[in-house]
């Protein structure tokens, strides 16, 4: 088949995501619209030949990497198709091929800067309502570079989901090829499950009839499969990682841009003292502290390995010289952002940002505040190098042993057992000799523990550090992944999760969808 070459050493880069994770394939495809990506699924569904779904590759489970077959990398479906107004809502979609880049979207709308050419009238008259700058797409993954699609795939998230929530939230449309080369396409609000029941219609006709397993998924953030009860069917591939229908186009919801983003970094004398801080900044009530009443955007957490991690890391790279000096006699660090409507209530808040800090033993002189988007990004700049210097020391080990990976964890809990977690974390990584940061998004009781392995036996040894997580968070009811999927990296996290008779329910769901499982083999079910 002409779409399909053969896979070569010029494909290499095509194998790993940034997990570096390794994977092989036996071919590989481009495909640059919904018409050729069709084809090429009925092919591989004739010839029951795997097929592994790539987009920006910058996953950090090994969703990306391939396990034979055919390696189909969406990043040339990449147009932004078009836009809608709706006049009842006020308020205005984009439509995106999967392979459409967060950052080209992001400048897009932040330019009014879009390739209208095969745009409807509809979509120019709502683009003509529009100013540059005026509207937002709030998901916020670390990496700029990810891909619509893979967003979706794993409902991403990033450190804004705690005002905005996950991509999830914000797809009000799919269309979707199933492993036959069927097509469906889902609007939020019409197309609905009846208890477990869903009914996929199908393009040119017909249904696809489906029963959902009888469990429900996490009730925390999670970037898995979502079951339950009369759930709008759009949700159904939002963390299925490629495993349910490849997404060959989405319908975005927008927002009003933000009229002032403005940021602070806290610096805490203990770890008890951050986690204290950010009950505060959620809005929590505790005894004999202030009343924090302004709803950040994000809220991120450093522990003091992590910051002793980058000053070390600043001397050797370049690229970090930029980075601002740490107050001394620090134990963690917190950082908040808010995304105003307005300007006015910026030095209310701050005040009242000062009075929280300083009633949890932290130095207000000694907190770095920003306002604006360019002082911002010096905070930002900050909070992203922690996960670069991460993947810089990965790289470094893995030179000297192949077998490593990135070790992070991106497990999530409800508000009770935000410190029983992080207790968890901290008591079980201080008994070991192993090289380790936490940082994350601390908001949502998401922290990332990494365990940066230096050798066969300490990668070896973090995995079962990470099982044994599993439980501990199973047992609280939490979600093993938060935002990057399970990929292949955390199938046996994921088994943990949903136990092998639930397991076994979702095998026998993807079976109705995927007779022959050839999508995204090795993710999340192994």
């Amino acid at each position: 088949m002409e779409l399909i070459r053969e896979f070569t050493e010029e494909y290499s880069d095509y194998l790993h995501d940034e997990s570096r994770t390794m994977g092989h394939a036996e071919s590989i495809a481009f495909p640059k619209n919904e018409q050729e990506l069709v084809e090429i699924v009925r092919y591989c569904a004739t010839h029951k030949t795997p097929v592994n779904v790539q987009g920006g590759l910058t996953g950090l489970a090994g969703g990306a990497s391939p396990q034979g077959g055919l390696a189909l990398n969406l990043s040339r479906m990449n147009k932004i198709l078009g836009m809608r107004y709706d006049e009842a809502a006020n308020r205005f979609f984009v439509r995106v091929q999967p392979g459409v880049l967060l950052s080209q979207l992001r400048k897009a709308l932040e330019n009014k800067a879009f390739d209208i050419q095969g745009w409807s009238q509809d979509s120019i008259d709502a683009l003509s309502r529009i100013k540059a700058g005026q509207l937002f797409f709030s998901p916020d993954p670390t990496e700029p570079t990810a891909s619509i699609g893979g967003m979706a795939a794993c409902n991403a998230s990033g450190a804004r989901s705690f005002l905005y929530g996950a991509t999830r939230r914000h797809v009000q449309a799919l269309r979707v090829v199933l492993a036959d080369g069927s097509l469906s396409e889902l609007r939020r609000g019409t197309h609905r499950a009846v208890g477990r029941d869903i009914v996929l219609p199908l393009e040119g006709g017909g249904e696809r009839r489906l029963r959902m397993p009888d469990f429900a998924t996490p009730a925390v953030k999670d970037a898995g499969y979502y079951f339950h009860d009369d759930m709008d069917t759009v949700d159904l591939f939002m963390g299925s990682q490629g495993t349910l229908a490849i997404i060959s186009e989405l319908e975005l919801a927008l927002i009003d841009a933000p009229k002032l983003m403005w940021g602070a970094t806290a610096f805490m004398p203990s770890d008890e003292a951050a986690l204290t801080y950010v009950r505060l900044l959620r809005g929590e009530k505790l005894p004999g502290l202030p009343v924090f009443e302004h709803k950040p955007a994000s809220l991120e957490f450093f522990n003091k390995h992590a910051l002793t991690m980058i000053l070390k890391q600043k001397e050797i790279t370049p690229a970090f010289a930029q980075l601002q000096e740490l107050p001394a006699d620090y134990c963690s660090a917190v950082y908040v952002e808010f995304n105003d409507a307005d300007s006015e209530s910026f030095a209310p808040v701050l005040r009242e940002l000062r009075n929280v800090v300083e009633a949890v033993g932290g130095d207000p002189d000694k907190t770095w505040v920003a306002k604006g988007t360019r002082e911002l990004e010096k905070l930002l700049f900050f909070r992203h190098t922690v996960p670069e210097t991460i993947d810089l020391i990965v790289e470094q080990n893995k030179k000297n042993e192949p077998c490593i990976t990135l070790l992070s964890t991106d497990m999530a809990v409800s508000d009770q057992y935000m410190e029983k977690l992080f207790a968890i974390y901290r008591g079980d990584l201080e008994q070991t000799d192993l090289h380790w940061v936490i940082f994350g998004h601390v908001g949502e009781n998401h922290f990332h523990p990494n365990i940066l392995a230096r050798t066969k036996d300490e990668y070896e040894q973090g995995h079962r550090i990470f099982e044994k997580w599993a439980k501990d968070v199973h047992d609280m009811n939490g979600s093993i992944s938060a935002e990057h999927g399970a990929g292949k990296i955390k199938t046996r996290l994921a088994r943990i999760m949903y136990g092998e008779e639930n397991l076994q329910k979702i095998k026998e769901f993807k079976r109705q969808l995927d007779p022959d499982f050839i999508l995204g083999p090795g993710n999340i079910l192994s």
